[in-house]
């Protein structure tokens, strides 16, 4: 058995030699497919892209840095939408838009409105409109007056808008006339924006 021993040495040593002359030479990882890059790797760990004959050439093959990142690649296919998201809370209540409004007979009436309680017909075109909680001094009216339907000549009639006048000292004055008689009772809308 003595006499075994150094050819067992012999074979672990060759062994050994060869494992170290492959390392120094090189080694070379390829997979079958000819269009793949080879990693090749040195003595000093350096890993190195190429062919097989670069891996073998002292140098040759491309020194590859690992976690180096690479050039951005094209851009994806879109994705699915997602799911709707949760509702928001509700906003604030936002300001009315018409403070006042009403829609008044040729008589003073006032057929439909809001936060108008009255209106006083003066005589002739004259109008005095009350307003609920609006100072008159406030408000800008806005007053639309019924054309005559029953002329041959249908045409418009003007109304006008007067707070605090002599004749309505609370409230707002409104005047309608037309173009043939000068105050005349008229059918008629007002807004208080």
């Amino acid at each position: 058995m003595a006499a075994f021993r150094p050819r067992l040495r012999a074979v672990v040593v060759g062994v050994s030699v060869f494992a170290l002359a492959a390392v120094a030479a090189g080694g070379t990882f390829a997979a079958s497919n000819p269009a793949t890059l080879y990693a090749c790797y040195d003595v000093y760990g350096n890993v190195r892209m190429g062919d097989t004959a670069q891996c073998r050439l002292p140098g040759g093959g491309r020194l590859v840095s690992w976690s180096t990142v690479g050039l951005p690649g094209p851009t994806g296919a879109t994705g699915p939408t997602g799911p709707t998201g949760p509702t928001g809370p509700s906003g604030p209540q936002g300001a009315s838009g018409v403070r006042a409004w009403a829609y008044v007979d040729a008589a003073g009436s006032v057929l439909r409105g809001v936060n108008v309680p009255s209106v006083a017909h003066l005589g002739g075109g004259l109008y005095c409109v009350q307003l609920a909680a609006i100072d008159p001094f406030t408000a800008a009216a806005i007053v639309t007056a019924a054309g005559d339907l029953g002329s041959s000549v249908p045409f418009q009639r003007i109304a006008t808008a007067n707070p605090g006048s002599p004749l309505c000292p609370t409230g707002i004055q409104v005047a309608i006339v037309d173009p043939v008689a000068a105050g005349v009772a008229s059918s008629f809308s007002i807004i208080i924006p």
